[in-house]
């Protein structure tokens, strides 16, 4: 079993989170800098490279996985002018750790746009022993390319009056996006290095895969059925274990028989941004609950008398007996971002307003458990409530105090913990799921192989179309309320009104904040007729929608909406502390 854990290292102006995984006696062979794709290609990707980390430690190699500065929970704005400068910067402290450690040989595995950025920066990295080229993106220019089109098809287009550049999963400031045009894998820049080319067979034979190989002369392992891994037809991303299996075997074949003592940083706490006013922002690495489910904790930011007095008063005017804190709940087998890093944005943004906030990973998902010949755990399961509600325990909060956050599937862990008593606001982004028990159906129709929201891929193969689905939208228009209500109450459709009226009973503060998409998906299943119902049995909930965006909160404009409608929310909720060094208070 590797030993692993999760750090903060690099620029203390700018750090990065990374994990690094170890031998269990902590000595090593040598270490491998493993550099991740970016935007969508980053989550579908995670556990793998998380899978393969996990095997070099098993065979005697340090493993360090890191996110780029600007990206994932590393410090920084994603939409950085200088982000491919960052990036670089970001693998060259990678390597300069690794090294600093006391491994002797260096590898560095660079996975799609992470083979890009590794190759562009190797020549600031010193001199590195192996590099692994892995379905690599030879030119920036063809992924912006390739990106850009995507993206309009899958998401739309942006509003035009907004410079920056839309990937499926991020934006770029107009300048980064220049940047990363302008990369190329230059092979000379690997002479001298022993190489290994993992490509898709239709990839090897394009003109410039093609020339990469030649110009190397290296090691070439064939990627067979790799698109279920990068570009996943479903929510679940399969992890290519006998793929990464030969990648393990290339990297280890001529690493060093003996073995060193190495010394990573351990380092679980950060200052990861600051306010306006130049007080820091934290995030810190915690575990919680029994199966200790990886978290990061961005802290509140307050005057040391209210961390020995309580968090001042309420906007009632009452003591607070806890800080206020955002629990923000994953979508389905993502970890812990948020839709394009909407998550980790707003919790340093609700920071600089005395608001603590957790996103955690569930079992199964990110960084908590194993990914190496781990099954993928459904998504609703009894593990995955019972991790709901660990998360929440483990925080001991003041259920007043606590605010729950979820887009989709995460919507409805929200409702589902706050139906609990665990919470008293709910966030519930995108929610589809209005039902407040599962069938069992539910699970299989919604398990690692089908989709919670929709993925990025090509158009699927026509089906025949089932009774059900012919009679459901005949039923959503003619039958009458409340018989279209009782097939919501035992499951057959979703309906708004079961899922608020739940949570009205339940006194929970509930915000239910929709894309366009989601909107319209609420009226064809009569939310409104519901609402009206709800309102006169004193329903009080808001129903925030917006006229652009998509289900999975990718498409820029409709992020834009999500992240003012959710931010407006919390701040109502606590009150907008904002504050005033020369004051050493809040004002309101």
């Amino acid at each position: 079993m590797d030993v692993r854990h999760a750090s903060w290292f690099g620029d203390a102006a700018s750090p990065i989170l990374g994990h690094v995984h170890l031998p269990a006696d902590r000595r090593a062979r040598g270490a491998v800098v493993l550099c991740p794709p970016l935007g969508k290609e980053h989550l579908d990707t995670y556990r793998g490279v998380k899978a393969l980390a996990e095997q070099l430690a098993e065979r005697g190699l340090a493993a360090v996985r890191f996110d780029y500065t600007g990206t994932g929970d590393s410090a920084g704005d994603q939409d950085s002018p200088d982000a491919v400068a960052a990036w670089q910067r970001s693998v060259v402290t990678a390597v300069e750790t690794a090294r600093a450690s006391g491994a002797e040989h260096i590898t560095v595995v660079g996975l799609r746009a992470g083979a890009l950025i590794a190759a562009t920066a190797l020549p600031e990295c010193g001199p590195a022993d192996a590099v692994v080229l892995w379905d690599p993106i030879v030119s920036g220019r063809a992924m912006l390319r390739e990106q850009r089109a995507l993206y309009r098809l899958a998401l739309g287009a942006d509003d035009p009056e907004d410079p920056r550049v839309s990937i499926v999963g991020g934006v770029l400031a107009s300048e980064a996006a220049d940047a990363l045009g302008a990369l190329k894998i230059d092979p000379r820049s690997l002479n001298g290095t022993r190489t290994l080319l993992a490509t898709r067979p239709t990839a090897r034979e394009t003109a410039a895969v093609s020339a990469l190989a030649t110009a190397l002369g290296g090691d070439e392992v064939s990627l067979d059925a790799h698109e279920s891994f990068v570009t996943p037809s479903t929510l679940h991303s399969a992890i290519p274990t006998e793929q990464l299996t030969r990648i393990a075997d290339w990297v280890v074949a001529d690493a060093p028989a003996a073995t060193r003592e190495v010394h990573f940083p351990e380092c679980g706490r950060a200052v990861v941004a600051t306010t306006d006013s130049g007080l820091p922002i934290h995030e810190s690495v915690e575990y919680l609950g029994p199966n200790e489910m990886f978290a990061l904790r961005t802290h509140g930011v307050a005057p040391e008398r209210f961390d020995t007095e309580g968090f001042g008063t309420d906007r009632f005017g009452a003591p607070r007996r806890s800080t206020p804190t955002v629990l923000f709940f994953g979508t389905a087998y993502e970890h812990r971002l948020g839709p394009s890093r909407l998550w980790v944005e707003l919790a340093r943004e609700f920071a600089a307003h005395g608001i603590s906030t957790i996103r955690f990973d569930r079992t199964g998902v990110g960084d908590t458990g194993t990914a190496h010949g781990a099954t993928p755990t459904p998504l609703y399961s009894d593990d995955s409530d019972r991790d709901a509600l660990d998360a929440v325990a483990a925080l001991g909060i003041d259920p007043q105090d606590l605010v729950v956050i979820g887009l989709c599937s995460g919507a409805w862990y929200s409702s589902w913990v706050a139906l609990r008593g665990a919470a008293h606001s709910a966030v519930l982004v995108n929610v589809i799921l209005w039902c407040t028990h599962r069938r069992k159906s539910l699970r299989a129709d919604l398990g690692p192989n089908a989709p919670d929201v929709p993925a990025i891929a090509a158009p699927a193969e026509p089906q025949t179309i089932s009774l059900r689905a012919r009679i459901k939208p005949w039923a959503q228009k003619y039958l009458p309320y409340p018989l279209w209500l009782l097939l919501g109450r035992i499951g057959v459709t979703q309906v708004p009104e079961v899922g608020l009226e739940a949570l009205r009973r339940a006194g929970v503060s509930t915000t239910v904040v929709l894309s366009a998409e989601d909107h319209r998906w609420f009226l064809t299943q009569r939310g409104e007729e519901g609402l009206r119902r709800l309102r006169r049995r004193g329903f009080t909930g808001d129903i925030l929608t917006s006229e652009v965006g998509e289900h999975s909160g990718r498409q820029r404009d409709g992020r834009k909406f999500l992240r003012t409608a959710v931010t407006s929310t919390v701040l109502s909720r606590f009150g907008s502390r904002t504050a005033d060094p020369a004051a050493g208070e809040y004002v309101s």
